[in-house]
This record gives structure tokens, C-alpha cells and sequence, in this order.
């Protein structure tokens, strides 16, 4: 058993260089789950415990909690129409197409509707673990919908403006502000920085889990990683941990498929262009309502509505012109309405259906 495991990790770890060489999004997670995947079905069985998803959760939970500032809940109040207007859209898409893809494909409920959360891969991997999905074709979605966000939208925003806002303002210039260093609780030590985010985080995730609430070890790490964000100022959580936490849970997920799941991985591709297409319709939809409205520039409202990853949105936005920190908010807003609440809406459907 441990000698497996260990393989496991070697060949998610060689697997996710490879990926990061060849600059896939979110390397550590989708070269680990594609690696594991592969030498599992063509040379030998690999094996990660399903229990170490609580690790990969906390840590998750952990890491987006310090992307949570002091000035963001500040900017809060003068954000809330858009975020909670765009919010509202993601939830309408995600159950429209849920139930669009389980009435069309050969998806079951639950999967078809993970499948459509607007969150991060690692994170609605680790929740459709957690709920029961079949966590291969909902990370395969989930990587589908961040490759092809990422490759589509300079050129779509692009093409929106020149189309919808011939006489759009100037790219935003916003200096990016500078990460405070100096730690509150009495120390510069990374190390100490990192174990205090992670035990904290931990002490909230297993709480969870000792709760029994859905979820409950990435809320709740979450919610107590926020916590200490705001109280001691902590500095954001060391990437490494995060690439070793993604390394667990692509393990987890890769030595799940099977020869049959990667035979019907075909059948993913349509359903994901009509996934695509439809976010591509609500960052329409929403770019242009909250232009009109002088809440957003129209450039950061494209920006602020792409669903992919906050911190990828993030740069690109600063590449292309875009108020980076309403843009950041907007994003956050979204990864915690999915990682949150919207696994809790989903779980309250599938018991009035079922």
C-alpha cells in the first residue's frame, strides 16, 4: 500500500513538471490528475486514499481565505449590485445547463450540475468527490472551461469592444499594490506565517468534518483562514503548499479514471462548447448592463465576469487594461459563492428531486 502510494506521488509530481514546462493552466493540478490517469490505465494501478481529499481541502480553503483583504470588504459595499447581479447569473447558467446536460448526455444529476459551478478545477474536483459526482468528467469540464476561458478571452474582450463600445474609455491603468510583509503575530518567519494559516485553516476544516456539514472541511477552513487574514494580517500562504495540495487531489482524481472513462471523454466535447458559449453570453449580458450603469468600465466588466481563475483573470486584466483590484473583488466574490453556497443549493435540489 505505501510503496503505491509513493508512485503515485512520484508520477503526479514528474507529471506535473512536464505540465508546467509546457505551461498548461493549473499545471500541478491537471499534469498530476493527466499523469496519474494515464500510468494507471496503460501500465499499473495507482492508488491515492480518498481521505487525504480532506488535506487537499483544507489547504484550498486556506489559500483562497488569504486572498481576502481588509480593503476588500471595504470596496464591498459599492460592489455589492454587480457581484451579486453576475452571481445570480452563474447560478441560473449553472442549473440551466445542469439540467440541459443530464436531459442530452449521458451525465447523471449531480455530475451534470458540478459540472457547470464557475469555481476553480481543484476546488469542484474535491467537492464532487465529496457530493458523489464522477469526479473525472467533472475535473474534465472544469479544465475544458479554464484552457479554453483563458485561450478565448483577450481576443473575445477584444472583438466586444471594438463591436459594443466604439467609444470606450481608455484601458484602466491601476498600479498594483504592494504585499504587506510584516506579519502581526510577532514573527517575519514564513515558516511560522505558513503553520499558523494551516493550523488555524485546519482546526475550522475539521470542525467541519466533525460536524458532518457538506463540505465542511473547505468552508469552514476557509471561513477560519479569512479570520486570521483579518486579524493578524497574515501574509498570503506559500504557493508550494498549494502545488502539493493540487498534486493530492489530481492523484485522487487520476487513479479514479478508468480505459472506459478516457473511451468517453469524446463525448465531453459538446457539451463543453455549449458551457463555453453560455458564459460567453453572460459576460454580454453582464459587460454590457453594468457599462450602462456606471458601475464598471466595460473592458474590467468583461474582465470581472470571465469564469476562470481569479488570480489568472487577475493579470490578464493588468496586461490588457482593467481596474485589477474591482476586478480581483468581483472574482473573489465568485470563487467563494462556488466553493460556499452554491454546492449547498445544488445538494438541496438533488434531495427535492431525488
Amino acid at each position: 500500500m505505501f510503496k503505491t502510494i509513493l508512485l503515485t506521488f512520484i508520477v503526479a509530481l514528474i507529471s506535473a513538471k512536464i505540465a508546467q514546462r509546457l505551461k498548461l493552466p493549473a499545471p500541478f493540478m491537471t499534469g498530476s490528475m493527466i499523469g496519474v490517469a494515464l500510468y494507471s490505465v496503460f501500465v499499473h494501478d495507482l492508488f491515492m486514499p480518498s481521505y487525504f481529499k480532506t488535506f487537499a481541502q483544507i489547504v484550498s480553503g486556506a489559500y483562497i481565505g488569504q486572498q481576502i483583504s481588509k480593503r476588500d470588504l471595504q470596496t464591498f459595499p459599492k460592489m455589492a449590485k454587480p457581484i451579486l447581479f453576475l452571481l445570480l447569473l452563474f447560478t441560473i447558467n449553472t442549473f440551466a445547463m445542469g439540467f440541459l446536460f443530464f436531459k442530452l448526455f449521458d451525465f447523471d444529476l449531480i455530475t451534470s450540475l458540478l459540472s457547470c459551478l464557475p469555481g476553480g478545477i481543484m476546488d469542484v474536483s474535491l467537492i464532487s468527490i465529496d457530493m458523489g459526482a464522477k469526479s473525472e468528467i467533472v475535473a474534465t469540464m472544469q479544465l475544458i472551461r479554464l484552457v479554453g476561458m483563458l485561450l478565448i478571452l483577450p481576443y473575445w474582450i477584444e472583438f466586444l469592444i471594438k463591436k459594443l463600445n466604439k467609444n470606450q474609455d481608455p484601458p484602466v491603468e491601476v498600479a498594483e499594490p504592494k504585499l504587506e510583509k510584516t506579519l502581526n503575530h510577532g514573527t517575519n518567519s514564513a515558516l511560522a506565517n505558513n503553520l499558523l494559516i494551516l493550523v488555524v485553516a485546519a482546526i475550522g476544516g475539521l470542525i467541519g468534518v466533525f460536524l458532518k456539514i457538506p463540505v465542511g472541511a473547505l468552508s469552514l477552513s476557509l471561513v477560519f483562514s479569512i479570520g486570521i487574514k483579518l486579524l493578524k494580517n497574515t501574509a498570503p500562504l506559500s504557493k508550494h503548499i498549494r502545488f502539493f495540495a493540487q498534486l493530492i487531489a489530481g492523484s485522487i482524481i487520476g487513479s479514479t479514471i478508468t480505459r472506459d472513462s478516457i473511451l468517453n471523454m469524446g463525448s465531453l466535447i459538446l457539451p463543453a462548447i455549449i458551457l463555453l458559449s453560455s458564459y460567453l453570453v453572460i459576460n454580454v449580458i453582464f459587460g454590457v448592463t453594468i457599462s450602462r450603469r456606471k458601475l464598471l468600465d466595460f473592458r474590467s466588466a468583461l474582465f470581472a465576469s470571465s469564469p476562470a481563475g481569479a488570480t489568472d483573470i487577475s493579470l490578464i486584466a493588468g496586461d490588457l487594461g482593467g481596474d485589477m483590484t474591482k476586478i480581483a473583488l468581483v472574482q473573489i466574490s465568485r470563487t467563494l459563492y462556488t466553493v460556499i453556497f452554491l454546492p449547498q443549493f445544488i445538494r438541496i435540489v438533488m434531495a427535492f428531486v431525488s
